[in-house]
């Protein structure tokens, strides 16, 4: 369950500053990473060249099988950072949001609920509100991925300067107004419904101005390079912007789900939940579909509620047990639910 353990704190001080292409020396950097790529490839091209000129046999076939599959393997090495490279810089569409904000009472209350169990993760240095900014990601991930510090996204930051539509976008799609991507796209607050997302904006819009700057943020040449391999995605940046609506908030397996999708479950336990999930995902995540099945719903609750599970052992990072204890009795319990209905899948299947 990743209920946004990988959604990360504030980079500047604005929703539209959390962009991968924010760090200038770094993605200086990967510019000069993909120019050896290709002049690597150029150099052994030329080197498999002269091998298969060579008036030796043995220089023939020795250096001509070595420099193609050196050839190749740059080629393929290039290919995929470019990729990787061009997804953080080139502009994306930005999609119209047709939705009409209104920023009630009742609205600003579920949106604070959500915050503080969405964002606060991340854009909090302490897991907790307001959202003036969090810590490195990147440290939290124990991979190298470069300074990704979320923004602060209190109105004391760049937020003052989009409209409800903007951060809707944002939320939905991780396009700013300029059309750039930012790290929200590849976060799970895209599964929230459209009522959820405005009530998220009206608390924001509300919250106490705090006035915080934080590190811009920079991608690494290994993040660069999963971006290339498709293990990190942002599936909204170039999809139009459509409704989406939640189930009515219930004890049931439905309402479970949308809370697994919404917590982005998936991003740490995989796709079917069964403990696969490719990198940059922490390895050694729990099969749900086996474990959790085994749990009573008074075993759940506490292992959420307190990090100790029925075994009595307490929950190890990165799993965030203290964000998704953050949820009601009712989401709890749904999601408690569905995952128990899920069938049991041994891993690799």
């Amino acid at each position: 369950m990743n209920m946004s353990a990988a959604q990360g704190d504030c980079g500047e001080s604005s929703l539209s500053r959390y962009k991968f292409h924010e760090g200038r020396n770094l993605m200086f950097a990967n510019f000069i990473v993909l120019i050896v790529l290709v002049a690597l490839v150029i150099l052994f091209g030329w080197l498999t060249y002269r091998a298969i000129c060579s008036s030796k046999l043995w220089v023939k076939i020795a250096g001509g099988i070595l420099g193609v599959v050196a050839t190749l393997i740059f080629a393929g090495a290039a290919f995929t950072f470019g990729k990787g490279l061009l997804e953080f810089t080139r502009p994306h569409p930005v999609a119209a949001v047709n939705v009409v904000f209104e920023h009630t009472p009742e609205q600003v209350a579920r949106g604070e609920h959500l915050a503080g169990i969405l964002c606060a993760s991340c854009h909090s240095m302490n897991g907790e509100l307001p959202l003036t900014g969090g810590k490195n990601l990147s440290e939290d991930s124990g991979l190298p991925l470069g300074d990704l510090y979320p923004p602060n996204i209190t109105s004391g930051g760049r937020l003052k300067e989009l409209t409800d539509a903007d951060v809707f976008r944002i939320l939905r799609s991780g396009v700013d107004p300029q059309g750039r991507l930012t790290a929200m796209g590849f976060f799970p607050v895209r599964a929230l419904s459209d009522d959820d997302a405005k009530a998220v904006i009206a608390y924001l819009r509300q919250a106490p101005a705090v006035e915080k700057t934080t590190p811009p943020l920079s991608a690494s040449p290994l993040l660069v390079a999963f971006t290339g391999l498709g293990f990190t995605t942002a599936p909204g940046a170039d999809q139009p912007i459509t409704p989406v609506t939640a189930p009515p908030k219930a004890v049931n397996i439905e309402y479970g789900k949308y809370v697994a999708d919404f917590g982005d479950c998936r991003g740490c336990h995989g796709e079917k939940l069964d403990g696969n999930a490719p990198p940059p995902a922490p390895p050694g995540a729990t099969n749900l579909t086996v474990v959790v099945p085994q749990w009573s719903k008074d075993d759940f609750f506490k292992a959420m509620r307190t990090g100790v599970d029925p075994g009595g052992n307490q929950i190890q990072p990165p799993m965030p047990w203290q964000t998704i204890g953050k949820l009601d009795d009712v989401e709890l319990e749904a999601l408690y639910l569905y995952l128990h209905s899920l069938p049991p899948l041994l891993p690799n299947k």
